[in-house]
């Protein structure tokens, strides 16, 4: 196991702007609103060639102005008892509060390494000033810095991963299959994240917009190894929203770009939307296997025939569930199984062959289009190499065709199928 090194701190005090320094990526979501960050978020970092976890979590305080703090104080609670060491942050600007000497009492309860970092030093040749005053919190191993302007941070990663050991665990990312849950806000991600995983990871709220970030846990499913991600909900009208919607949509849409498999989760309550048909648009132009999720079926009467086809992406699978009830869950984990089992499928080229070679069509300036040959060239998704007499000639109504043959030998259940098309 990597030691797991976790982010601690009231809100606002700079938290996430170092999680991403220290990784070298914009991954938490920042911004000068407190509260940003509610769910934990782990992400995998280097230093000199040792690894660790690195663990972002909500802001700590004894407020109550937050309908999330109840279960973001609950969530820092967990990352304490799991952590191996602790970085915690106070704010060079402002004098020591109530909420930090609480925080320093919590964390000294659980008796785990300490590095108290005083963030916001704009001028180092006071540092020594600045410092003197947090010293009364307790904790001898005191690292000045700046995270927004990247200043003194090879120091803290020093003490970082002082202690610990070059390891051969580093996780291969690329070992795990990524599958997202994506859609809009507040249609039941985080609580079908949660049922998928078997435990509360993602803090789950009767209001829209409660993940911000996306999250992610490790999912065994029949020894296929799974990262799930559950993201954050991709607001209607976001452009004209705030600056942390607009980089939780952006997040949102890499993570599904660099995801493998895509569950679209669709609230049955209030049907298909517009919007719902923009987030589909996005998932099938990135190319991307898609599964259908109808959610919230516990709130229907009668549902005794559902659809089992998505007019938007013919071949997707549709299941029904309800996180409240755990319907459909069971189902749900043999389709993402089936998914990728029909991505990986490799069709024998007299297999492909006798499915399309021989074909013509009428393609674009009256130009007939015949097609000689094809071979598989990728998977998960399904890619082809089609070979033809005319490249110009080649139109959307070529694309279908040769698509409808290519499924009529294997259906490739939920994966679009990606032609190249070659000229010979």
């Amino acid at each position: 196991m990597l030691p797991v090194v976790a982010i601690i701190g009231k809100p606002n005090v700079g938290k996430s702007t170092l999680f991403n320094r220290i990784l070298g990526k914009r991954k938490a979501v920042t911004s000068p609103i407190p509260h940003t960050t509610r769910d934990r978020l782990y992400e995998v970092g280097d230093w000199n060639g040792i690894p660790f976890v690195l663990v972002d979590t909500g802001g700590f305080t004894t407020k109550n102005e937050d309908p999330f703090q109840e279960d973001i104080n609950l969530e820092l609670k967990k990352t304490l008892e799991e952590a191996d060491k602790i970085i915690f942050v106070v704010d060079a600007k402002t004098s020591i509060t109530s909420d930090d000497l609480e925080l320093a009492q919590l964390i000294r309860d659980y008796g785990k390494k300490v590095i108290l970092v005083v963030n916001k030093i704009d001028n180092f040749s006071q540092k020594d000033l600045i410092l003197s005053e947090f010293f009364s919190l307790g904790f001898p191993d005191i690292v000045p810095i700046s995270a927004y302007h990247g200043i003194n941070i090879d120091e803290l990663l020093d003490k970082i991963v002082e202690s610990f050991s070059p390891s051969e665990e580093l996780k291969d990312e690329t070992s795990y299959l990524k599958v997202i849950l994506v859609g809009n806000v507040n249609v039941g991600k985080s609580s079908l994240f949660n049922r998928l995983i078997g435990k509360e990871r993602s803090i789950v709220k009767e209001i829209a917009g409660t993940t911000r970030d996306t999250i992610e846990e490790e999912l065994a499913l029949d020894g296929e190894k799974i990262l799930l991600i559950d993201s954050a909900g991709i607001r209607r009208r976001w452009r004209e929203g705030s600056i942390v919607e607009k980089v939780a949509v952006s997040n949102t849409l890499r993570a599904v770009n660099r995801a493998d498999v895509a569950i679209l989760v669709l609230d049955i309550g209030e049907g298909l939307t517009n919007f719902d048909k923009r987030i589909t648009q996005s998932i099938v132009e990135m190319e991307k296997p898609i599964i259908v999720v109808w959610n919230k079926v516990d709130l229907l009467k009668n549902i005794a025939n559902p659809p089992s086809v998505f007019p938007l992406v013919p071949y997707a699978p549709v299941c029904y569930t309800s996180c409240l009830t755990g319907k459909g869950i069971k189902r749900l984990k043999s389709t993402i199984l089936s998914v990728i089992n029909s991505g990986r499928k490799e069709l024998k080229k007299r297999e492909l062959d006798s499915a399309i070679a021989g074909l013509a069509f009428p393609g674009e300036e009256g130009k007939m289009v015949k097609v000689y040959y094809g071979k598989q060239v990728e998977t998960l998704p399904p890619k082809f190499l089609v070979f033809v007499n005319s490249i110009e000639g080649v139109n959307e109504r070529t694309y279908q065709e040769v698509v409808k043959k290519i499924r009529s030998v294997y259906p490739f259940l939920g994966n679009p199928i990606k032609i190249e098309w070659r000229e010979s």
